[in-house]
């Protein structure tokens, strides 16, 4: 070796050092880098890749000894330059994926310093400026990072303001701390939703919408007008109402037309989508909070739902998808008619009336744990089944006319028609989509063929003439065949077993129709706690 000389300027230089591991191996390497004094401006080691050692080089005739030297280290099998530090790699990894993300992300030390920050969070706070390295407390309110820090707790999904010069700006963070291997908190990760954003989630969980009326539900059907009657008669009572029915049947329209013909019809009604309500958000949303009921509270507090449909009507949509614990909550509201603000003290009566609705079978659910026993009965007063569009197909022609012309309205398209005979073929079709199938089935096709078009058969094939799974009930409409199959091996089953086969069988083809119990108890003629224990039966 030949000694290098002392630099005041150099160059810039990475290498890749594969080795076999021996002991004194990173000695000896150093040795080398200090003979040439070459300073050492970053190094990683690891099995895969070796060592990767950032440097700064006199000059080329400097660098090209330095190499030298290394390769006549035992246990170096080769050197070689390299591209990037691996840490290097990470963090373009870390920041592709940081700016990818929608929402904004903000990472910062225990002492409130920004060490990331992703293009979404500088969107939302309207940043322009370079702000790594700078103080959170320049950003948002470091209140809410201190108290992260100072607990080592999470704080979800919380309300807050961000001011851009003379004008606020709403959002909503998540702060979730990270942590070492020692337990102690060394810094937080925040998420922020902007405005747009929280605007597109509460829109997804209420809405106020025009209202449908009993004259704007469309049927000719006996099943759909004594649905109607009995629909218009509970609509004057202030009863708990519980819409059943399969998806795409017009649930909501129920729950519309009832709050317009009862005597709260002039007052607020207010629709909550249950799955689009975050856990988080539940009791805050529902039941309003308190002024500084939690870091990033609005200063003025909050109503909820229940408090914004007083003396009117609150619709809890898909109410078989609300989370056990959401269940309690709600419970405790509906058995003593008042509600308590998160943060609150005190209890505020609400006069407000239910309707819930869902596609689930929540007798079913009740038994697999998934649904409160003593919610369902709160919200099962008065049982409405909404019937699938299979059940009603003599309001399907007029159904169809009557969107063919909603369509146009909403396309801006004129003059169509449907040839008689399609009707025959349409009410020969399963629709596992019912009505909103129907709806978009026609939208499709309308937007395929020219106005002033009759609507034909072959427009209708890619749907109507589709194979379509059997069922082992068949329903008529002269009568209803049940199809049970009982196998018969080297004896005969007991009259027993073929009683209880065929009783799972009536009992699966009444639910299907009649998905409360007690009403399935009253068309077959027992109680409701017999089709209860019955219902074990059904596979």
């Amino acid at each position: 070796m030949s000694g290098g000389t002392s630099m005041s300027i150099g160059f810039g230089a990475l290498i890749q050092i594969v080795f076999s591991d021996r002991p004194g191996l990173g000695y000896d390497v150093f040795q080398v880098f200090e003979y040439f004094r070459v300073e050492k401006v970053a190094m990683e080691v690891s099995i895969e890749t070796g060592m990767i050692i950032k440097f700064i080089c006199a000059d080329e005739k400097n660098y090209e000894a330095l190499i030298a030297s290394l390769r006549q280290v035992p246990g170096v099998v080769a050197v070689s330059p390299a591209t990037n530090m691996p840490f290097e790699d990470r963090e373009n990894q870390l920041r592709t994926i940081l700016d990818v993300v929608s929402e904004g992300i903000i990472a910062v030390t225990k002492e409130g310093t920004i060490t990331q920050i992703n293009e979404a969070a500088k969107a939302i706070l309207q940043i322009e400026k370079e702000v790594l390295g700078r103080p959170i407390n320049e950003l948002l309110d470091e209140q809410m990072i201190l108290s992260t820090i100072r607990t080592g707790q999470a704080i979800r999904l919380f309300e807050s303001r961000a001011m851009n010069g003379k004008h606020p700006r709403r959002y909503w963070c998540s702060n979730q701390p990270i942590i070492d291997k020692l337990g102690s908190t060394i810094g937080v990760v925040i998420t922020i939703k902007g405005e747009e954003q929280i605007d597109e989630i509460m829109k997804a969980v209420h809405d106020r919408v025009q209202l449908t009326t009993f004259s704007d539900i469309i049927y000719q059907s006996e099943i759909m007008r004594k649905l109607v009657e009995t629909a218009k008669t509970v609509a004057r009572s202030h009863s708990t109402v519980l819409l059943r029915g399969e998806s795409g049947t017009g649930k909501e329209r129920f729950a519309h037309a009832i709050h317009m013909a009862s005597p709260r019809r002039s007052k607020p009604f207010i629709a909550v989508n249950c799955t689009a309500l975050p856990e988080s958000l539940f009791e805050s949303e529902l039941f309003g909070y308190e002024q500084g009921a939690f870091t990033g509270a609005m200063k003025e507090g909050k109503k909820g739902l229940f408090e914004q449909a007083h003396t009117g009507t609150l619709f809890l949509d898909e109410i078989g998808e609300l989370p056990l614990p959401m269940q309690a909550r709600l419970l405790r509201t509906l058995q003593e008619g008042t509600i308590r603000k998160v943060g609150g003290t005190k209890e505020i009566p609400v006069d407000v009336r239910i309707i819930a609705a869902t596609h689930r079978h929540l007798e079913r659910l009740m038994e697999q744990g998934g649904f409160r026993e003593d919610l369902y009965y709160r919200l099962n007063v008065v049982p409405l089944f909404i019937p699938p569009l299979r059940l009603r197909v003599d309001d399907i022609p007029l159904l169809a006319q009557h969107l063919l012309r909603k369509l146009e309205q909403k396309l801006g398209k004129t003059g169509y028609s449907i040839q008689p005979q399609v009707f025959t073929h349409l009410a020969s079709h399963p629709w596992p989509g019912n009505v909103r199938q129907l709806e978009n089935t026609l939208e499709h096709v309308i937007n395929m063929v020219p106005d002033h078009s009759e609507l034909t058969l072959e427009h209708f094939s890619e749907w109507l003439f589709e194979p379509t799974p059997s069922i082992p009930i068949r329903v008529t409409k002269e009568a209803r065949h049940l199809h049970i199959d009982i196998p018969i091996e080297d004896r005969w089953p007991t009259l027993k077993e073929i009683v209880s086969k065929t009783e799972a069988a009536v009992i699966e083809e009444v639910m299907r129709e009649h998905p409360s119990s007690r009403k399935a108890g009253h068309v077959l003629g027992v109680s409701n706690t017999t089709i209860l224990n019955k219902m074990h039966l059904l596979p």
